[in-house]
């Protein structure tokens, strides 16, 4: 990344994320695993810095998510809130690194932030990042800002700082449901994945409209077996009826948001292009008066590197 222009000069994606780095290395004692970690990086570091032309000149690499927690490089404490959006409160830890190809890193690692209740690890990067941009400098004063996900986090915002957190495990939820339980003979997982979280049509869109109507009537633990029942009593296919479970899931979030926050308080959407449109039509279903301002999917794939840019 350019950090005078804000611009990706240069992007590498692996499907091998820290959870999955640590379960393949679990054999290994704590220092050995981080030793195979920092290799693993700065052989990342080489193939990105090689297609790029780059010289060889010491580089900075930043870092943070999972990367700090137990089963990451190393662990470091968390910063508590209320949290600046600056970053100026963070939680670093530096370090030097060498590559196969012998370049210098200069590592810079962020932990995350939590609260007496509550944590995070990403995220707060993801925000430090989207409240640098002009379009958001309002919403920094006073927002609740969702960031949907595994493990969906609703940030409150408070005069430039991050003062609350809330998860809702509406994504692990999800996936534990459809895959491991009862249900999952009647909710199809991978039809999600296959329509890149695009309902494809009025059945499904009808569906997940469904279920966020039920949420807001009996909450989720009253509703969940409904899953299942559409699918035996009714016979709607798991195709169809895993976008009910999709709907009341994240229903529910919005009914907890809904029972908890004036209708005038804004809402900051950075859910990137999966999950945006899925939490628009459930806020209109559910008839939200609150300003609801969506972050731009290519915004949300820079939020963290603009983020990170603040430490460099």
């Amino acid at each position: 990344m350019d950090i005078a222009t804000g611009d990706c000069l240069r992007e590498w994606r692996d499907q091998i994320g820290v959870k999955a780095f640590a379960h393949e290395h679990r054999a290994l004692d704590p220092q050995a695993r981080a030793e195979a970690f920092e290799g693993f990086l700065c052989k990342a570091a080489d193939r990105l810095l090689t297609e790029l032309g780059a010289p060889n000149e010491t580089v900075t690499m930043v870092l943070s998510g999972m990367t700090t927690s137990t089963i990451g490089w190393m662990d470091l404490p968390y910063a508590k809130t209320p949290f600046a959006l600056d970053g100026t409160q963070a939680v670093t830890h530096e370090r030097k690194g060498k590559t196969p190809e012998g370049r210098e890193i200069s590592f810079t690692l962020i932990s995350g932030v939590c609260s007496d209740h509550e944590m995070m690890r990403g995220e707060e990067t993801e925000l430090m990042g989207l409240f640098r941009m002009p379009c958001h400098a309002d919403l920094a004063e006073k927002c609740v800002t969702i960031l949907p996900g595994t493990h969906s986090k609703h940030i409150h915002i408070r005069s430039r700082k991050i003062e609350a957190i809330e998860t809702f495990m509406s994504g692990e939820c999800l996936e534990v449901l459809s895959q491991h339980s009862i249900l999952s003979a009647n909710a199809d997982m991978e039809v999600l994945w296959k329509q890149g979280f695009q309902w494809t049509s009025e059945e499904q869109k009808k569906a997940f409209t469904d279920g966020v109507h039920r949420s807001a009537r009996r909450g989720l633990l009253g509703n969940l077996f409904q899953t299942r029942t559409r699918g035996v009593l009714h016979q709607h296919p798991s195709s169809t009826n895993v976008w009910f479970l999709v709907g009341l899931l994240i229903g529910e979030e919005w009914v907890t948001f809904k029972e908890h926050h004036s209708g005038d308080l804004p809402v900051l959407l950075a859910a990137g292009n999966k999950f945006s449109h899925l939490y628009g039509q459930a806020a209109r279903t559910l008839e939200l008066t609150n300003p609801i301002h969506t972050v731009e999917p290519s915004t949300m794939e820079m939020a963290s590197s603009l983020g990170h840019a603040l430490f460099i």
